[in-house]
């Protein structure tokens, strides 16, 4: 009995036959200006937002403690918030406490990543827990 080995056939196309995606995906490959004008639509996107961001920072603090619990997948509770901390030491946990202009803020640093929370205007004291893996912050 004779051995037979499969050959490949490579089919060579003249670009004649190319679908339009194909075409579009490698003109989106091959065109290095696209790269500039997405990083200056997302640089521009990023600075119109600023502006409603810091004018809703200034008159309701609180939207802006939602949006960075919702970030970190938390919880808030009528007297805190719970944010999930798993596989983070303990040790290189860090919660201090301050004032940025004129408001009371919870500044959260985990290893180099820092958030700065801010706190309602009638908290008492602040109780922090990790229990679980989970940062339990009550006031």
């Amino acid at each position: 009995m004779e051995e037979w080995e499969e050959v490949e056939i490579q089919t060579v196309s003249d670009g004649l036959d190319a679908t339009p995606s194909e075409l579009h995906a490698a003109f989106e490959l091959s065109g290095d200006h696209l790269g500039e004008v997405r990083d200056r639509h997302t640089m521009m996107l990023v600075t119109s937002g600023e502006l409603p961001e810091r004018h809703m920072d200034e008159i309701a603090p609180e939207r802006r403690l939602n949006w960075i619990i919702e970030e970190l997948n938390g919880r808030r509770h009528s007297d805190g918030l719970s944010i999930p901390l798993h596989g983070a030491e303990t040790e290189s946990v860090d919660l201090s406490k301050g004032l940025i202009e004129g408001h009371s803020i919870l500044k959260l640093r985990v290893g180099n990543f820092e958030r700065n929370l801010p706190l309602p205007a009638n908290y008492d004291s602040i109780k922090a827990t990790i229990n679980g893996g989970i940062l339990d912050i009550r006031w």
